[in-house]
C-alpha cells in the first residue's frame, strides 16, 4: 500500500514489468456505493417516514396547512442536503477508484484527496467471492492470506464492511462482476497457483469445484 502522485498507466502508478499485462480494469458504480456503502435509499426512506410521521401528528393536533407547509419545507431541505452530501461522497469515491486485474496481482487505486494504490499478489489471494446485487452489479470480495499486511481504514470504502477482525478487500459494484470472476479464474489456473479461484459459470469446461462464499451471494472457489 502506497501514496502517489505519478500516474502514467490509469490506474497504476508505474509502468508494468516486462511479463505482466492488464487482463482486466474498471470502475464502480457510484450509485452502488451510493445505496450500499453511504446508504442512500435506506436514508431517504428514513427522512420520508419521519416526514409523513410528523405530518400526520400535525394534522391531528389541528395545525394549520401555512404551518405544515413551512415545517415540511426546512425538513425537505434538511433531507435533501444530507442526501446530496452523501451521494456527492459517492460519486467522488467512485470518480477516484480503479480496480486492476493483471495476470499476477489485484490493484486498486483509491482516494478523494489523495491517491493510494493497494497491490496484492494474486499468491496471496486464499479465496475469493462473487455477490450479484439486484441493480445490475456485483462485488468480488477477495480473503488475502494470513501474511498479507492490508489496512481497513486505508481500503475503506473497497472493502467488506465492519469486518475489523480480517481484512478483506472487494471490487465493489462493478456492473460486469461475473466476466470479472471468470476471467480472474482463468488468469489464476493460467498461473497455476494453488488455492486461488475458479469461475462460477459452470458451464465453462475448466471450471474447479465452487466451495467458500461471500454472504448470500454465488461464491468463487478455491481451486
Amino acid at each position: 500500500m502506497r501514496e502517489y502522485e505519478y500516474e502514467p498507466l490509469t490506474g497504476l502508478p508505474e509502468q508494468l514489468p516486462d511479463g505482466e499485462e492488464i487482463v482486466w480494469q474498471g470502475v464502480p458504480r457510484w450509485t452502488a456505493l451510493a445505496n450500499r456503502v453511504f446508504q442512500v435509499r435506506t436514508l431517504a426512506l428514513y427522512f420520508t417516514l419521519l416526514i409523513v410521521v410528523h405530518v400526520i401528528y400535525k394534522l391531528m393536533d389541528g395545525a394549520s396547512v401555512q404551518h405544515l407547509v413551512v415545517g415540511m419545507g426546512w425538513q425537505l431541505s434538511l433531507a435533501a442536503v444530507s442526501l446530496g452530501l452523501l451521494a456527492g461522497a459517492a460519486w467522488l469515491y467512485a470518480r477516484s477508484t480503479v480496480y486492476t486485474l493483471t495476470n499476477r496481482r489485484l490493484v486498486l487505486r483509491s482516494g478523494v484527496a489523495t491517491p493510494m494504490m493497494v497491490n496484492l499478489p494474486l499468491e496471496k489471494v486464499e479465496s475469493a467471492g462473487l455477490r450479484l446485487c439486484s441493480d445490475g452489479t456485483g462485488d468480488v470480495l477477495f480473503t488475502p492470506t494470513s501474511d498479507a499486511k492490508l489496512y481497513y481504514m486505508l481500503l475503506w470504502p473497497h472493502v467488506r464492511l465492519l469486518g475489523f477482525r480480517r481484512v478483506q478487500p472487494l471490487f465493489r459494484g462493478i456492473p460486469d462482476a461475473q466476466n470479472v470472476a471468470r476471467l480472474l479464474a482463468r488468469t489464476v489456473r493460467d498461473r497455476g497457483i494453488e488455492g486461488g479461484v475458479s469461475s462460477p459459470d459452470a458451464q465453462e469446461p475448466d471450471a474447479a469445484t465452487v466451495t467458500g462464499g461471500y454472504g448470500d451471494g454465488q461464491p468463487i472457489a478455491a481451486s
